[in-house]
């Protein structure tokens, strides 16, 4: 082995060592980070339980369709369906497979930006280097609790290897392989993430075409770009098993409508943060809770060593007439002033003018570049700082490759001290085993599903007592109550909300969701903290029964309504709802706008067990109500349910008279109903749940759900990665190219 490749392969030993010791817990395999918010924590309510759904239904034998555990039922639209998480979390206990994943993440991150810094001309110390800083940035820190927008953007440096050897004619393989790097990053379940790392890999395609048409021609660096695009054009369609679904649901969402410049930029950079690239917590720290500034820490932090910055800085000026240099400035400049949003007139123009970027909020996610943009820049500022060195003490002296290992150092060990606060780390075992509170609601009732009022407001509460999440204690404590996804998705009960990304509007209406907590429920329940109680309105457990919530959990006893307490569980107050059914036959039926079924919804007086509130029913749906109330008889039917599956739900009923079939289970398109047989329309009752007109007597009622755009999807998911696949074979049957050791 020559000294060159031996060197090569110790930086590559100290990059895996260095990348990894900020999250050297994640190598036992049995810890899983509790990361928060002001309101949830994103991976312990969201991203870690909807991955164990999805890997779940993967191991079930089917796609991740819908789920029964969360949300009164929600798709799973845009699940995550990168290969590598897909894989890890359905053959994998959740702990390992949320830390094997990171690891990987982090993997390659690190030895990408390694050996595009080599690419582009760095010198071993100062790929190295690069490879430290972009894997142990503080995007990747903050946004870990993101897993879908990290298995995303850590493929970047990946990817501009690849555009820059397609380019060169530099391996044959590479534009496919290409290809399948941006099928993962859109499979990944981000879109905006796949979207800022395609912009990149545009810019950069043709930066490195016009220095081919300089070397060649025109026609040479356009034909050389065309296969490029054919196979971002094919990763793109690979994505489309989460791109349509996703999209079907966008469309029935609260944010379907345009919403404006405003809307996309309104969580915006706070400027004064630019200050934390060189000192990373001078305006205090999101993790303690003695951060000053406003939200949202975590969007605008990016530090990645200071080391890092003087070195980028120091390459940008010594380096400056090289031409990639050049590009690595402009990309960095140009990708921080997206960053800055309304804070200049950039980010309002690129909003105008690139096509596809009114649809996402945070431009603060372009930082990601930024962080690449920084960690080249030290490199190239690294390999001329030795350089400079060495014209000091010229060989044999060691003295300019040991500050050049030295600075390497030093910034792993700035990045080990800095950025671990931002992912405290816990022992799985305790944190995923099941609180006693489900015990005590699953007792006595097969078919369970739960409901925390204002567990937004608990959730702010404990985030104060544990400043920030420098005392974790409170977090495992508040797992007693519940809150969204917790049950559902990690210990199979059920919950009537959740945590998602995208809600239909009729479903944010009844429960809220993350960006809007004004609903029907909230204005139900309201926590007194000072007082320790939770108000409520009379009114509550009707709703709550029509809704099919059997329990409800609460961190305060309850004041001003009536409920069963089935008892107290660590920090949870657990309640009965009496008469709370997910299915029932409801005698007549009242057709209403949302504003009139809101309003009628929260009148004390209203009975869900006689009325069914119809949406965008026809004029000859009946009985309604009026005359043929009176007669109706409110418990002449009965519903059960028979059996239930991942996509199909049947009921046995009967009904002395005809009458409405009420299914308390979130109302989506792509749900079809039949009735022995014969189809029959859903309409959407109640706001947000479903409803079908049920003939007098004894019928087999089923449901049949089948996600919109997903079997296109799969189709054409399926045929973009076979193309890809075939593709690459092709490629390296032509002859492999074989690419020297840097």
């Amino acid at each position: 082995m020559t000294d060159r490749r031996r060197a090569g392969l110790l930086a590559r030993v100290c990059l895996t060592v260095g990348a990894l010791l900020p999250y050297w817990r994640l190598l036992t395999f049995s810890v899983v980070f509790v990361t928060d918010d002001y309101f949830a924590s994103d991976i312990f309510n969201g991203e870690l339980p909807g991955r164990i759904l999805a890997g779940a239904a993967v191991r079930a034998g089917h796609w991740p369709g819908w789920t029964g555990q969360i949300c009164s039922g929600y798709p799973l639209v845009g699940a995550p369906a990168d290969p590598i998480g897909l894989a890890l979390f359905t053959w994998l206990p959740p702990a390992a497979a949320l830390d094997a994943l990171v690891l990987v993440l982090l993997l390659v991150a690190a030895h990408g930006a390694y050996s595009l810094a080599r690419r582009l001309g760095a010198d071993i110390p100062g790929a190295l280097l690069a490879g430290l800083a972009f894997a142990g940035c503080g995007y990747f820190a903050a946004q870990l609790k993101h897993l879908s927008i990290v298995s995303t953007v850590a493929w970047l440096p990946v990817g501009l290897l690849l555009v820059d050897r397609a380019v060169a004619r530099d391996g044959r393989w590479t534009v496919p392989v290409f290809g399948l790097v941006f099928a993962i990053q859109v499979l990944s379940g981000f879109p905006q993430s796949a979207y800022i790392c395609a912009l990149a890999y545009g810019a950069f395609a043709l930066y490195r075409a016009w220095l081919v048409r300089t070397e060649t021609n025109a026609a040479t660096a356009v034909r050389r770009l065309v296969p490029l695009g054919a196979a971002v054009a094919l990763g793109g369609a690979a994505g489309a098993v989460v791109l349509l679904p996703l999209s079907a649901l966008g469309a029935v969402s609260d944010r379907a409508e345009a919403l404006g410049y405003e809307w996309a930029t309104r969580l915006a950079y706070w400027v004064p943060n630019a200050q934390t690239f060189l000192v990373p917590y001078i305006h205090g720290d999101i993790s303690d809770n003695s951060y000053v500034g406003p939200p949202f820490f975590w969007e605008d932090y990016g530090y990645l060593g200071v080391l890092t910055l003087l070195l980028a800085l120091y390459g940008a000026y010594r380096e400056r007439r090289r031409p990639i240099v050049l590009f690595a400035i402009g990309m960095t400049l140009v990708a921080y002033l997206f960053v800055l949003g309304q804070a200049t007139p950039v980010y309002h123009a690129a909003y105008l003018l690139i096509p596809g970027l009114k649809m996402f909020r945070f431009p603060t996610r372009f930082l990601i570049v930024v962080e690449l943009g920084l960690a080249l820049l030290a490199a190239f500022g690294l390999t001329r700082l030795r350089a400079d060195l060495a014209r000091r003490w010229p060989a044999p002296s060691r003295v300019p490759a040991l500050i050049a290992g030295a600075l390497c150092a030093v910034t792993a060990l700035d990045l080990f001290v800095h950025q671990p606060r931002q992912n405290p780390m816990v022992p799985a075992d305790a944190w995923l085993a099941p609180p006693p509170s489900v015990d005590l609601v699953r007792r006595g009732t097969p078919q369970p599903r739960t409901f925390t009022p204002r567990h937004r407001d608990v959730h702010r509460n404990t985030f104060q007592l544990a400043r920030g999440w420098a005392d974790v204690r409170p977090y495992h404590e508040l797992r007693d109550v519940l809150a969204p996804n917790l049950g559902g998705g990690l210990w199979n009960v059920p919950s009537g909300d959740c945590y998602v990304g995208v809600s239909p509007r009729w479903f944010v209406d009844v429960w809220g969701d993350h960006n809007r907590e004004l609903s029907l429920m909230a204005m139900l329940a309201a926590n007194d903290i000072n007082g320790g109680l939770l108000r409520v309105r009379p009114s509550l457990p009707s709703i709550l029964a029509a809704y099919g919530v059997t329990h409800m959990l609460s961190s305060y006893p309850v004041e001003g309504a009536r409920l069963p307490f089935e008892g107290r569980s660590g920090s949870a107050y657990v309640y009965r709802v009496e008469g709370a059914a997910r299915v029932r036959v409801v005698p007549v039926g009242r057709r209403v706008t949302d504003a009139e079924a809101a309003a009628l919804l929260l009148e004390p007086g209203f009975d869900a067990a006689r009325t069914v509130l119809l949406h965008d029913a026809p004029a000859d749906v009946g009985p309604l109500a009026g005359a043929a109330a009176a007669s109706a008889a409110a418990d002449g039917g009965r519903a059960a349910i028979a059996g239930e599956t991942h996509d199909t739900l049947t009921i046995e009923a009967a009904a002395p008279a005809d009458a409405f079939l009420l299914l308390a289970d979130t109302f989506y398109p792509g749900w079809s109903a039949e009735i022995d047989g014969r189809p029959v329309p859903i309409f959407r009752a109640n706001l947000s749940v479903r409803a079908i007109q049920l003939p007098r007597g004894t019928h087999t009622v089923r449901f049949k759900y089948e996600m919109p755009g997903l079997s296109r999807g799969l189709t054409v998911s399926g045929a973009a990665l076979l193309l890809l696949l075939a593709w690459t074979a092709a490629a390296i049957l032509r002859g492999r190219v074989s690419v020297p050791d840097r």
